[in-house]
């Protein structure tokens, strides 16, 4: 098996890519302990955004690293965009595949096997990618954790990377060992073009446009 197919995958339906061995074991190791030592999180994140259920683990511990050009926690925006760099030169290496440079987001989500969560897209915006990656350094396939996108099953691997349009719907989790003494943790990072959209135009939308008149 070539490197290649050992650490890149493509699935034709939903559109995914997937990036394994990113992170070595001693670096994922102290990264998963930073993040939970770290005093920013949130215990109500929910999957669609803003305030999560009252009920308790019906939302889930979040860590917010940096929104729309705020950067919260300096040292961890600093290290996540070395990683998007990692990611990004990985994804024109293998797939030809030119991801935006403009992070959105760099939010951290902590799940156990209460945490509930519904289908949901991390933007309307069609030309932003979305990097999801998985934080745990070790990880049991039975205990569950796996990532849908759409009714596609994607397998939760200690330091796996899942990199799909911003617009696909998805869901994770799933965490199935109710007696798991360790969070299920994961990043997701969203990339665009830093453009504005008007209300109910994506960016995406607006280039073809623009190209279209300059013709």
């Amino acid at each position: 098996m070539t490197d290649y197919a050992r650490n890149t995958e493509k699935q034709l339906s939903p559109e995914h890519y997937i990036f394994d061995g990113v992170i070595g074991a001693d670096e994922l190791l102290w990264i998963y302990h930073e993040l939970l030592s770290t005093s920013s999180w949130t215990l109500t994140r929910s999957s669609k955004g803003g305030k999560g259920s009252s009920l308790p683990f019906f939302s889930f511990p979040g860590l917010h690293i940096e929104t729309d050009g705020h950067i919260h926690i300096d040292f961890l925006s600093g290290y996540f965009r070395s990683i998007v760099f990692r990611i990004r030169a990985l994804a024109t290496k293998n797939n030809g595949l030119i991801l935006p440079p403009n992070i959105q987001r760099i939010h951290v989500g902590a799940k156990s096997s209460l945490s509930k969560t519904e289908f949901h897209t991390d933007t309307k915006d069609e030309s932003a990618w979305t990097i999801l990656g998985f934080l745990n350094p070790v990880w049991n396939a039975r205990d569950g954790g796996e990532f849908f996108l759409e009714d596609h099953k994607v397998e939760y691997k200690a330091g796996r990377f899942v990199v799909f349009p911003s617009c696909t719907l998805h869901d994770g989790g799933y965490v199935k060992n109710e007696k798991l003494n360790y969070w299920r943790v994961a990043v997701n990072i969203i990339l665009d073009n830093g453009e504005q959209p008007l209300d109910g135009v994506d960016a995406h939308s607006i280039a073809k446009d623009s190209v279209r008149h300059q013709r």
